[in-house]
């Protein structure tokens, strides 16, 4: 139903005349200066983390825990800029939702983790299994809960001898086998990672799709509908980080926030989070050729999208304070509503440059997914 009602509007929009923009230099740009680098930086960063993890499962201790947590946030840090990216490979086998179960309002997964780890389910220790389960159970949601959430703490426990005696065996086996359960979500986290890399490959299916689509071709019939995709991820993304990261956790005032709605509020990464969005949406926008398309319907507004794509980042990248403690300090408040007026700005005048310069008729919300 997507894909024909995109048609139909495509086609509205090609009916104006206008000289549109190249779609096939805006694929080929996209698609080797943002998808496949920025992808491949998630894949590296999985593979640095689930090295971490196997460090710490085999000798467990602080220090240990403290260079996973590291390698956590730079692969959080890479994902953030491809959470935008809601086409290609990475929706395929349910990729998406394995790696990145959210929003979760109802704390599906939480309940689903802390089962887990209450029944010590062995079965979630083999990546092969838990592949095969619940997709909350497999992502980067789940990993960090493992490894910030109640009882993380046993992660880092060594094997102690207090007067004479081992510490408890069950201390160790709550440990082991949280590791356990860590480092195999880890390890399907870093096989989707490198999955969706090779999806991407010269010569792969996608890959020839997105750069040369063909009516009978099951993922794209034309050229524009390639646009669309990544039009939509731009826009979407300015209103994922607004709406989403920024808007449901800050609630209307410090009395109706709702803090832990925010992503990775546990690991205090939700900004970094954000602004990686953005980072993402940045390089759309400059590196993917929409901002040339923009410049020639208006010439020097470019220059004014980047700017305020660039302060919201600034912003969100100055804030090292928990999500908990920000929706109740009336400073950043009014500094994140500031930022959310200046990002439906830019992405409100960004997106009608771009729809009449690439042709695209674009009536309705990227985010209904309708």
């Amino acid at each position: 139903m997507r894909r024909i009602l995109a048609t139909a509007l495509l086609c509205a929009g090609a009916s104006s005349g206008h000289a549109e923009a190249d779609h096939a230099a805006i694929a080929r740009a996209s698609l080797t200066e943002v998808i496949r680098p920025f992808y491949a930086a998630l894949a590296e960063q999985t593979g640095a983390l689930t090295g971490k993890i196997e460090t710490l499962c085999g000798q467990p201790s602080a220090a240990a825990l403290n260079e996973t947590k590291t390698a956590f946030a730079a692969t959080v840090s890479a994902w953030s800029k491809v959470e935008i990216l809601g086409f290609g490979p990475v929706t395929q086998d349910h990729r998406y939702e394995r790696l990145f179960f959210w929003p979760d309002p109802k704390g599906l997964g939480l309940r689903q983790v802390q089962e887990v780890l209450a029944n010590k389910d062995q079965s979630v220790e083999l990546p092969d299994e838990l592949a095969d389960k619940s997709v909350a159970l497999q992502g980067l949601p789940a990993l960090e809960y493992l490894l910030y959430g109640d009882g993380a703490e046993a992660l880092a426990k060594e094997r102690q001898i207090v007067g004479g005696e081992e510490s408890p065996p069950e201390v160790e086996e709550i440990g082991a086998f949280r590791c356990g359960f860590a480092l195999s979500v880890a390890t399907n986290i870093d096989r989707m990672a490198r999955n969706v890399v090779e999806g991407w490959r010269e010569g792969a299916a996608y890959e020839k799709s997105f750069l040369g689509p063909v009516l009978d071709d099951p993922h794209y019939h034309a050229p524009k509908e390639v646009t669309l995709d990544l039009f939509k991820a731009f826009t979407s993304g300015i209103e994922l980080v607004r709406d989403q990261k920024l808007a449901k956790p800050l609630g209307a005032s410090s009395e109706q926030a709702k803090p832990k709605l925010a992503a990775f509020w546990r690991s205090g990464l939700s900004f970094a989070n954000a602004a990686g969005n953005l980072e993402g949406v940045r390089a759309l926008f400059a590196q993917g050729g929409f901002a040339r398309v923009a410049a020639v319907e208006s010439p020097g507004v470019e220059s004014s999208i980047l700017f305020d794509l660039d302060h919201a980042i600034e912003v969100l990248r100055g804030i090292d304070t928990p999500m908990a403690e920000v929706v109740g300090d009336e400073s950043l408040r009014a500094k994140l509503e500031a930022l959310r007026v200046s990002l439906k700005s830019a992405r409100d005048t960004a997106g009608d440059l771009i729809a009449r310069g690439a042709g695209l008729a674009f009536g309705f919300n990227a985010m209904d997914g309708d």
